[in-house]
Protein backbone atom coordinates (compact mmCIF):
# COMPACT_ATOMS: atom_id res chain seq x y z
CA UNK A 1 0.00 0.00 0.00
CA UNK A 2 1.41 3.42 -0.88
CA UNK A 3 0.60 6.41 1.20
CA UNK A 4 3.11 8.54 -0.17
CA UNK A 5 0.97 10.49 -2.74
CA UNK A 6 -1.48 11.70 0.54
CA UNK A 7 -3.61 8.54 0.32
CA UNK A 8 -6.42 8.68 2.56
CA UNK A 9 -7.01 4.81 2.48
CA UNK A 10 -3.99 3.90 5.36
CA UNK A 11 -4.41 0.41 6.58
CA UNK A 12 -6.02 -2.73 5.13
CA UNK A 13 -8.74 -4.42 7.03
CA UNK A 14 -7.92 -6.46 10.36
CA UNK A 15 -10.79 -8.94 8.82
CA UNK A 16 -8.11 -10.09 6.38
CA UNK A 17 -5.02 -12.28 8.59
CA UNK A 18 -1.71 -12.40 7.93
CA UNK A 19 -2.86 -16.01 6.06
CA UNK A 20 -4.42 -13.89 3.43
CA UNK A 21 -2.07 -11.70 2.63
CA UNK A 22 0.78 -10.10 3.70
CA UNK A 23 1.24 -6.07 3.62
CA UNK A 24 3.88 -3.84 3.54
CA UNK A 25 3.70 -0.18 3.25
CA UNK A 26 5.56 2.74 1.12
CA UNK A 27 5.27 5.51 3.82
CA UNK A 28 4.56 8.99 2.96
CA UNK A 29 8.80 9.89 3.22
CA UNK A 30 9.62 7.10 1.42
CA UNK A 31 8.69 8.00 -2.25
CA UNK A 32 8.62 8.65 -5.28
CA UNK A 33 7.90 5.05 -6.62
CA UNK A 34 10.34 2.89 -8.51
CA UNK A 35 10.22 -0.03 -10.27
CA UNK A 36 12.33 -1.52 -7.46
CA UNK A 37 10.27 -0.90 -4.40
CA UNK A 38 7.63 -3.13 -6.08
CA UNK A 39 9.09 -5.58 -8.23
CA UNK A 40 8.79 -8.35 -5.35
CA UNK A 41 5.55 -7.76 -4.31
CA UNK A 42 1.68 -9.01 -6.17
CA UNK A 43 -0.29 -5.57 -6.01
CA UNK A 44 0.03 -2.14 -5.56
CA UNK A 45 -2.86 -0.11 -3.66
CA UNK A 46 -3.22 3.56 -4.39
CA UNK A 47 -6.08 4.27 -1.59
CA UNK A 48 -7.73 7.36 -2.26
CA UNK A 49 -5.33 10.03 -3.13
CA UNK A 50 -6.46 13.77 -2.03
CA UNK A 51 -5.07 16.25 -5.13
CA UNK A 52 -3.94 19.51 -3.31
CA UNK A 53 -3.79 22.17 -6.22
CA UNK A 54 -0.53 24.10 -4.14
CA UNK A 55 0.80 20.50 -3.34
CA UNK A 56 3.57 18.33 -5.54
CA UNK A 57 4.11 15.86 -3.20
CA UNK A 58 0.52 14.17 -3.79
CA UNK A 59 1.35 14.16 -7.86
CA UNK A 60 2.84 11.42 -9.80
CA UNK A 61 6.10 12.39 -11.74
CA UNK A 62 7.28 11.12 -15.25
CA UNK A 63 9.61 8.41 -13.16
CA UNK A 64 6.96 7.16 -11.29
CA UNK A 65 4.47 6.81 -14.26
CA UNK A 66 7.33 5.04 -16.07
CA UNK A 67 8.03 2.52 -12.82
CA UNK A 68 4.41 2.10 -12.47
CA UNK A 69 3.74 0.94 -15.78
CA UNK A 70 6.81 -1.55 -15.85
CA UNK A 71 5.73 -2.94 -12.70
CA UNK A 72 1.92 -3.72 -13.84
CA UNK A 73 3.24 -4.40 -17.87
CA UNK A 74 5.64 -7.40 -16.21
CA UNK A 75 2.45 -8.86 -14.69
CA UNK A 76 1.90 -6.91 -11.19
CA UNK A 77 -1.90 -5.72 -10.61
CA UNK A 78 -3.17 -2.35 -9.58
CA UNK A 79 -6.01 -1.30 -7.42
CA UNK A 80 -7.13 2.63 -7.33
CA UNK A 81 -9.53 3.33 -5.36
CA UNK A 82 -11.21 6.94 -4.83
CA UNK A 83 -13.82 8.69 -3.24
CA UNK A 84 -16.30 11.57 -3.45
CA UNK A 85 -14.14 14.71 -5.20
CA UNK A 86 -12.33 12.20 -7.59
CA UNK A 87 -9.05 13.82 -9.18
CA UNK A 88 -10.50 17.28 -8.18
CA UNK A 89 -9.97 18.39 -11.52
CA UNK A 90 -6.48 18.23 -11.47
CA UNK A 91 -4.85 17.56 -14.97
CA UNK A 92 -2.75 15.30 -15.99
CA UNK A 93 0.00 17.88 -17.09
CA UNK A 94 -0.31 18.31 -13.08
CA UNK A 95 0.48 14.78 -12.20
CA UNK A 96 -2.93 13.92 -11.07
CA UNK A 97 -4.32 10.35 -10.77
CA UNK A 98 -6.01 10.95 -14.32
CA UNK A 99 -2.18 10.49 -15.59
CA UNK A 100 -2.68 6.40 -14.77
CA UNK A 101 -5.36 6.22 -17.59
CA UNK A 102 -2.81 4.25 -19.93
CA UNK A 103 -3.01 1.47 -16.85
CA UNK A 104 -6.43 1.99 -16.05
CA UNK A 105 -8.28 3.10 -18.64
CA UNK A 106 -10.10 5.93 -16.88
CA UNK A 107 -9.70 9.34 -18.12
CA UNK A 108 -11.49 11.44 -15.74
CA UNK A 109 -12.84 10.88 -11.83
CA UNK A 110 -15.75 13.29 -11.28
CA UNK A 111 -15.38 15.72 -8.77
CA UNK A 112 -18.39 14.81 -6.71
CA UNK A 113 -20.83 12.76 -5.17
CA UNK A 114 -22.95 10.13 -6.31
CA UNK A 115 -26.37 9.95 -4.70
CA UNK A 116 -29.22 7.24 -4.35
CA UNK A 117 -33.00 7.78 -3.49
CA UNK A 118 -33.52 6.57 0.62
CA UNK A 119 -34.76 3.33 -0.14
CA UNK A 120 -32.03 2.61 -2.28
CA UNK A 121 -29.01 3.13 0.35
CA UNK A 122 -28.41 2.93 4.22
CA UNK A 123 -28.17 5.47 6.90
CA UNK A 124 -27.81 8.45 3.86
CA UNK A 125 -28.14 8.63 0.38
CA UNK A 126 -24.30 8.45 0.12
CA UNK A 127 -24.05 5.33 0.75
CA UNK A 128 -25.13 2.76 -1.79
CA UNK A 129 -26.76 -0.41 -2.23
CA UNK A 130 -25.05 -1.54 -5.31
CA UNK A 131 -26.61 -4.28 -7.40
CA UNK A 132 -25.55 -3.64 -10.44
CA UNK A 133 -23.50 -5.93 -10.84
CA UNK A 134 -22.06 -7.91 -14.50
CA UNK A 135 -20.20 -10.89 -14.68
CA UNK A 136 -16.62 -11.61 -14.20
CA UNK A 137 -14.33 -13.44 -11.38
CA UNK A 138 -14.13 -10.14 -9.57
CA UNK A 139 -17.93 -10.01 -9.27
CA UNK A 140 -18.47 -13.94 -8.49
CA UNK A 141 -20.64 -14.82 -5.63
CA UNK A 142 -21.50 -11.36 -5.41
CA UNK A 143 -25.36 -10.17 -5.03
CA UNK A 144 -24.91 -7.01 -2.94
CA UNK A 145 -22.49 -4.18 -1.94
CA UNK A 146 -22.19 -0.88 -0.04
CA UNK A 147 -20.42 1.81 -0.82
CA UNK A 148 -19.92 4.96 0.22
CA UNK A 149 -18.61 8.21 -0.77
CA UNK A 150 -18.77 7.36 -4.16
CA UNK A 151 -17.67 8.66 -7.94
CA UNK A 152 -17.96 8.17 -11.03
CA UNK A 153 -15.37 7.68 -14.32
CA UNK A 154 -15.21 8.63 -17.57
CA UNK A 155 -13.61 5.58 -19.47
CA UNK A 156 -12.18 4.45 -22.39
CA UNK A 157 -12.12 1.69 -24.84
CA UNK A 158 -9.07 -0.25 -22.87
CA UNK A 159 -11.65 -0.54 -19.57
CA UNK A 160 -14.27 -2.57 -19.18
CA UNK A 161 -17.30 -1.86 -16.59
CA UNK A 162 -17.97 -4.84 -13.91
CA UNK A 163 -20.00 -2.74 -11.68
CA UNK A 164 -22.39 0.47 -12.70
CA UNK A 165 -24.99 2.55 -10.39
CA UNK A 166 -28.75 2.03 -10.96
CA UNK A 167 -31.03 4.38 -13.72
CA UNK A 168 -32.30 6.83 -10.95
CA UNK A 169 -28.54 8.01 -9.47
CA UNK A 170 -28.28 11.50 -9.63
CA UNK A 171 -24.47 13.14 -8.74
CA UNK A 172 -23.76 16.33 -6.52
CA UNK A 173 -21.05 18.57 -8.47
CA UNK A 174 -18.71 20.06 -6.28
CA UNK A 175 -17.37 22.56 -8.24
CA UNK A 176 -20.69 23.51 -9.77
CA UNK A 177 -22.77 23.34 -6.59
CA UNK A 178 -25.37 21.65 -8.23
CA UNK A 179 -27.23 17.86 -8.19
CA UNK A 180 -28.26 16.48 -11.88
CA UNK A 181 -29.47 12.64 -12.78
CA UNK A 182 -26.39 10.57 -14.48
CA UNK A 183 -28.13 7.53 -14.81
CA UNK A 184 -26.18 3.98 -15.18
CA UNK A 185 -22.56 5.10 -15.25
CA UNK A 186 -19.07 2.93 -14.26
CA UNK A 187 -17.95 2.68 -10.60
CA UNK A 188 -15.93 -0.42 -11.21
CA UNK A 189 -13.78 -1.03 -13.77
CA UNK A 190 -10.67 -3.15 -15.10
CA UNK A 191 -7.99 -3.20 -17.47
CA UNK A 192 -5.34 -4.85 -19.01
CA UNK A 193 -1.89 -4.14 -19.56
CA UNK A 194 0.57 -6.16 -21.53
CA UNK A 195 0.74 -9.24 -18.58
CA UNK A 196 -0.84 -7.55 -15.87
CA UNK A 197 -3.93 -6.33 -14.58
CA UNK A 198 -5.66 -2.98 -12.73
CA UNK A 199 -9.00 -2.83 -11.50
CA UNK A 200 -10.37 0.67 -10.27
CA UNK A 201 -13.14 1.57 -7.57
CA UNK A 202 -15.27 4.68 -7.11
CA UNK A 203 -15.26 4.30 -3.23
CA UNK A 204 -12.86 3.37 -0.97
CA UNK A 205 -15.38 3.25 2.12
CA UNK A 206 -14.69 -0.79 1.42
CA UNK A 207 -11.48 -0.90 3.50
CA UNK A 208 -13.46 0.55 6.27
CA UNK A 209 -14.00 -1.58 9.54
CA UNK A 210 -17.50 0.49 10.07
CA UNK A 211 -19.81 -2.51 10.54
CA UNK A 212 -22.71 -0.52 8.68
CA UNK A 213 -20.70 0.26 5.55
CA UNK A 214 -17.26 -0.98 6.05
CA UNK A 215 -15.83 -4.49 4.74
CA UNK A 216 -18.23 -6.72 7.36
CA UNK A 217 -21.55 -5.57 5.27
CA UNK A 218 -22.92 -7.25 2.82
CA UNK A 219 -20.67 -9.16 0.17
CA UNK A 220 -18.23 -6.15 0.75
CA UNK A 221 -15.11 -8.52 2.04
CA UNK A 222 -16.31 -11.44 -0.47
CA UNK A 223 -15.45 -8.16 -3.07
CA UNK A 224 -12.39 -7.44 -1.92
CA UNK A 225 -10.70 -10.58 -1.91
CA UNK A 226 -11.97 -11.77 -5.12
CA UNK A 227 -10.45 -8.13 -5.90
CA UNK A 228 -7.30 -8.84 -4.78
CA UNK A 229 -7.05 -12.19 -5.64
CA UNK A 230 -7.97 -11.45 -9.76
CA UNK A 231 -5.02 -9.28 -9.57
CA UNK A 232 -2.81 -11.88 -8.38
CA UNK A 233 -4.21 -14.10 -10.69
CA UNK A 234 -5.69 -16.42 -8.25
CA UNK A 235 -9.13 -16.32 -9.27
CA UNK A 236 -9.73 -16.79 -12.19
CA UNK A 237 -7.11 -19.75 -12.12
CA UNK A 238 -8.48 -21.45 -9.39
CA UNK A 239 -11.99 -20.95 -11.38
CA UNK A 240 -11.09 -22.03 -14.67
CA UNK A 241 -9.11 -25.28 -12.69
CA UNK A 242 -12.58 -25.71 -11.60
CA UNK A 243 -14.34 -25.88 -14.66
CA UNK A 244 -11.92 -28.04 -16.28
CA UNK A 245 -12.24 -30.67 -13.29
CA UNK A 246 -16.21 -30.26 -13.54
CA UNK A 247 -15.16 -31.31 -17.29
CA UNK A 248 -13.13 -33.77 -16.63
CA UNK A 249 -15.57 -35.82 -14.17
CA UNK A 250 -18.41 -35.59 -17.06
CA UNK A 251 -15.90 -36.99 -19.54
CA UNK A 252 -15.09 -39.87 -17.17
CA UNK A 253 -18.42 -40.60 -16.19
CA UNK A 254 -19.11 -40.37 -20.43
CA UNK A 255 -16.45 -43.03 -21.25
CA UNK A 256 -17.88 -44.95 -17.95
CA UNK A 257 -21.66 -45.33 -19.63
CA UNK A 258 -20.74 -46.05 -23.04
CA UNK A 259 -18.09 -49.29 -21.45
CA UNK A 260 -21.56 -49.75 -19.36
CA UNK A 261 -23.76 -49.97 -22.79
CA UNK A 262 -21.22 -51.75 -24.34
CA UNK A 263 -21.16 -55.06 -21.71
Amino acid sequence: MDLSHNEQVENFPDAFNEDDFIIEFINKNEGPLTYDMLEDFDVLILGNIIHNKDNKDDKFTPEELKALKEFVGKGGGLLVTTGAGGDREISIKQGSIRVLYKLTGVKKFWNGVILYPKRNSIIDNVNLKIDTIFQHPITDGINQLILGNCTFFSITEDAEDIITTFEKASFEYFGLKEIDEIGQVPICVISEFYNGRVVTLGSSSIFFEDNEIGIDIEDNRKFLDNIIRWLCFDKEERIVEEEEEVKKEEEEEEEDFEEDSFF
